[in-house]
């Protein structure tokens, strides 16, 4: 392959220096979200959750760049995911010890990167066409991504003087928030209590059902109730009704509590009440994808006496 011009030298160089200038912002950013999400979660920051961990949640992060401002977000995006998942195989010695807690595992991993991108930009053509590659985990997807020096030269990453730079940065503080505490939230139990509840339909509509969900969450934040409906004909008489099951997402029931993730958590955490019912448009996840898709969170079951109600 042929050298780069003295042209794509410069243009790598001016974006390497305005993805280091992302790098400290989002650093800066990310440190708030850690300590927020401990904080709300009532949780303490004391040890070292690994290499791995620091690394999924810089590139998920990342990641969310990905799908935005066309190739400059997906290159971008790519590269910088390429260089810290790299990490994973090629430890550099920054990263290969222990942390006192997660806060600074995250904080050496966003240092590591800078150190990176400042010795790609001392001389660029030194690297130019080597491709760095690495798995991105996030709390939705898992893939690899990769990128090259050379790829950046056929870009302009934003400068933080130009709006685009903050929405770059804004979508990947908000990604970087998601991540920390879908690895947070597997410290917490999600309890399915039985047996389920049985709402007779000639009581019961599925728009009631929707409300009193959706009253119920008002009340009870933490939960994520469902419902079926079971066809069911008794000597010529319609008996069908809804069968409602509840979930909880906690420290896991007790003798005299459900153990539930407290209000303010919840307030932060879920999106939605009942499913599209938008409580907090900033929120971080549907309450569906945390109770029935988010990995990590451990599930189990308690039964307690129930009585029909007809």
């Amino acid at each position: 392959m042929s050298d780069p011009t003295e042209e794509q030298i410069r243009r790598v160089k001016t974006n390497l220096t305005n993805m280091i200038a992302f790098n400290q912002q989002l650093q800066i950013e990310g440190n708030v979200k850690i300590e927020n999400a401990f904080a709300l979660l009532s949780i303490s920051d004391n040890k070292d959750l690994g290499l791995q961990i620091g690394l999924n949640l810089l590139c998920g992060s990342i990641s969310a760049i990905s799908g935005l401002a066309g190739p400059v977000g997906s290159i971008g995006g790519h590269f910088l995911d390429g260089v810290v998942g790299h990490y994973a195989d090629q430890t550099p010695p920054s990263l290969s010890g222990s942390f006192a807690s997660l806060l600074s595992r995250f904080q050496a991993t966003s240092e590591q990167l800078q150190l990176t991108l400042e010795e790609f930009y001392q001389d660029p053509s030194a690297n130019w066409n080597t491709v760095y590659s690495g798995q991105v985990n996030t709390p939705f997807t898992s893939y690899t991504a990769s990128g090259s020096l050379s790829e950046l030269s056929t870009i302009d990453f934003p400068s933080q003087e130009v709006p685009e730079f903050t929405e770059l940065l804004e979508a990947a503080q908000f990604s970087l928030d998601q991540c920390v505490w879908a690895q947070l939230l597997t410290n917490f139990v999600i309890t399915k209590y039985y047996p389920t509840t049985q709402y007779p339909c000639k009581y019961y509509t599925e728009q009631q059902m929707e409300s009193n969900a959706a009253s119920f969450y008002g009340v009870h934040p933490s939960y994520y109730n469902t419902w079926t409906y079971v066809n069911h004909v008794h000597k010529g008489k319609d008996k069908s009704y809804y069968n409602y099951n509840q979930n909880n997402i906690g420290d896991g029931p007790s003798a005299f509590s459900d153990g539930h993730l407290s209000d303010q958590a919840c307030q932060y955490l879920f999106i939605d009440s009942y499913d599209n019912v938008i409580i907090n448009p900033k929120g971080l996840f549907e309450r569906a994808f945390v109770f029935t898709q988010m990995t990590g969170i451990p599930h189990k079951t308690k039964t307690y006496p129930h009585a029909k109600l007809f």
